[in-house]
């Protein structure tokens, strides 16, 4: 009995040790380049008048499809045979065009016209990820984190802004998954959700004429990492 016994410890401390040793494979400090498919919507209601006149409002959404590329710094802490909280923070250097138009007011005495050109830079998040080992070699993860974007807006004549729209700050949801294709190198797959603060932008013209708009971004990511 007592060697029976005897086993059953030895079994259960060879179990526990394996265990944690899958945690391990994910433990410490990792650097990733990653790629993004993006698709944001952006929801918008413009409000439009002169003067005293009565205004009147329109409704519509646009949404546009990009590729980016980003890098991932993390770090994961072991909480458990089979778990990871890892922190990190994801960075996209640079700038890049969101959209252009042309506008053309006709409540002024004849048409006035004037061009919009919308760029972001410098996006980042700060997440925080609870992570499951599922063996050595894979994981699962869900994330949520603080995401922000600069916001430039140029706009000429007629369509010339008083106010100009705020930079983006939302938070990020995301679930994803990580497998180690070396005892260094990683391949992490990854879907995510970007729920952005509204903005606001009035006309230089005629401040009655203004333009509200709620910004969502869903991503698909690909990363290629080190674990250090």
């Amino acid at each position: 009995m007592n060697k029976i016994c005897k086993l059953s410890a030895i079994a259960l401390l060879a179990s526990s040790t394996s265990l944690m040793a899958q945690s391990k494979s994910f433990e410490g400090p990792s650097l990733g380049i990653s790629l993004s498919a993006i698709g944001a919507e952006i929801d918008g209601r413009g409000t439009t008048g002169t003067g005293s006149a009565t205004t009147n409002s329109t409704a519509g959404s646009i949404g546009k499809i990009a590729e980016i590329a980003a890098i991932d710094a993390s770090y994961g802490f072991a909480v458990g045979p089979n778990g990871l909280i890892s922190v990190g923070a994801t960075y996209t250097p640079g700038k890049a065009k969101a959209g252009s138009g042309r506008y053309t007011d006709g409540n002024s005495v004849g048409a006035q016209n004037g061009a919009v050109n919308v760029q972001l830079k410098d996006p980042y998040t700060v997440y925080i990820a609870p992570t499951y080992v599922i063996s050595k070699d894979a994981a699962l993860y869900a994330k949520v984190g603080y995401s922000h974007v600069d916001v430039n807006v140029s706009a000429t004549d007629a369509a010339a802004l008083s106010k100009k729209p705020d930079d983006l700050d939302g938070w990020t949801f995301a679930i994803g998954s990580k497998t180690m294709l070396t005892p260094n190198l990683y391949l992490g797959v990854e879907a995510s959700i970007t729920d952005y603060d509204s903005v606001t932008a009035t006309k230089s013209v005629d401040a009655a004429n203004t333009v509200t708009a709620d910004v969502k971004v869903v991503q698909g990511v690909v990363t290629l990492g080190y674990k250090f």
